[in-house]
Formats: structure tokens, sequence, C-alpha cells
């Protein structure tokens, strides 16, 4: 009897639809989360929550807001792993906005990331067709991202990004498997950190038309005191597009 129940429960699920497979599994996960881990490894365990405001939303180079974009972020880390979500919606109202989620698994100075971008429809009543995943229709983009950290004597960091999956077709329908390559380096002046970056794409895809430069500039820090316990951070970006041949000033500001 416990057998035949066992075996129509597992039925029903594979008939349940993909939706509703992965927003059960997806709420497994999230009650493992909430329940198990803090009572468990308390001490490993951190949330992070956060959010950035931007001038103008500018991701590697390429322009993606006309107007100023709150950013919030939300991100679970238990020693080398973290989970998490980004968002960037912007003030004006705008057809597109953008929720991410990530995993990142890090070993020492390497990282291994997976990111599912995403672009919701921002109407009311519009159906934003989140659950919908196959790889030829699906509004969804999953990239494989390395980054190697050389050290904090030497701060230099490589990352290597590869769309794998999803919305980043060319005009036949097929992947274009979209690379983006970057190299930065932080150093501290006068208490403000700067950091110069390289970005370019090795073939043609979401990030241009041929091999080139797509992303160069310079990234400026600096932590205003605003109490004893408390601290703004300001940023400034410099950022030039060569192969677009645009070029971007972006203010923003952490809390």
């Amino acid at each position: 009897m416990l057998l035949m129940i066992h075996f129509l429960i597992i039925n029903q699920f594979n008939m349940l639809s993909m939706k509703i497979r992965f927003t059960f599994l997806f709420c497994v996960f999230l009650f493992s989360c909430l329940f198990v881990f803090p009572q468990e490894y308390e001490k490993n365990l951190k949330i992070d929550i956060s959010s950035d405001i931007v001038s103008r939303y500018v991701w590697r180079g390429t322009n993606l807001s006309e107007s100023p974009a709150f950013q919030p972020n939300l991100a679970l880390s238990y020693r080398g792993l973290l989970f998490g979500s980004w968002g960037s919606y912007s003030f004006a109202r705008e057809n597109l906005q953008e929720v991410d989620l990530f995993l990142t698994y890090t070993i020492k100075n390497l990282s291994f990331t997976i990111n599912d971008y995403f672009n919701p429809f921002d109407t009311l009543g519009v159906t934003g067709d989140y659950f919908h995943l196959k790889n030829k229709t699906t509004r969804h983009i999953i990239e494989g991202l390395v980054t190697l950290n050389c050290s904090k004597s030497f701060p230099l960091s490589l990352i290597a990004g590869v769309m794998l999956y999803g919305n980043d077709k060319g005009f036949n329908g097929k992947n274009r498997y979209s690379t983006y390559f970057e190299l930065k380096y932080t150093s501290i002046v006068h208490n403000i950190e700067i950091t110069p970056f390289l970005g370019l794409t090795p073939n043609k895809g979401y990030y241009g038309k041929n091999f080139n430069i797509v992303n160069i500039g310079v990234k400026a820090v600096k932590s205003v005191e605003i109490t004893d316990k408390f601290k703004l951070p300001l940023t400034a970006n410099f950022i030039v597009n060569p192969e677009k041949e645009m070029v971007y000033l972006v203010f923003g500001m952490s809390f």
C-alpha cells in the first residue's frame, strides 16, 4: 500500500508543469536556507542586503537604461558558497527592467559563477514569462563566469564570461556564445580606491560585431563619513566603448 502511494505521488509530481515543479523546488530551497542553515551553521552563514543608486545603468560598456536606476542586492553566503539575487529598476518608465540570480563558489583566489539574467516587462497586467525556459524562446540568459583574483599585495583580477543558454541568438536562431574578458587593477590613492579596467569581446555577439575593446575606463570609490558609525561609499565611473564610439560618466552611491 505504501509503495503504491509513493508511486502515485511521484507520478503526479512528474506530471506537473515545469513552472509548478520549478516553484516547488525553489520554495523547498528557500525554506531550507531559512530554517536549516541558521540553526546548524549560524557561525558561517552571512546574509547581505544592500543597494546602489546609479545615474545610468551601464553594463560592460553597454548602456541599459535611459535614466537613473535603483539596484538592490540580496545574497546568502556559507563559507565559499554564495547565492543571491540582483536587480535594476530605472526611475523613469522603461519597457524592460532586470532581475538576476547568481550562484558562486570560491576556492582560494578562483571563483566560479552561474548567472541567470532576466529582463521582466515593466507593465502592469503583462505576463512576464519568467518560467518559460526553452532555449529557443526564453528571455533568460545563462552565463558561466570565472574570476581570478591574484592577491592582496597584487590586486589584479581577470574575469571571463560566456553566455551559454537562452536569449543570446543570432539571426539564424543559433546561440552566439557571446564572450567577455575583463582585466582590472585596484589601488588606493589619497584614501580613494582607483580601479582602471579593460574589457573586450573576442567574437561577434551581444557585445559587438567582431573582436574589439568594448569597455575601457576607470572607477573611483570614496567613502564619505556621515556619522562615526556610518560611511557612504560614492563611486564615479568613466567608461568608453570604442566599438560603439560611446562615452559615459556614471555616478553612484551604495548603502
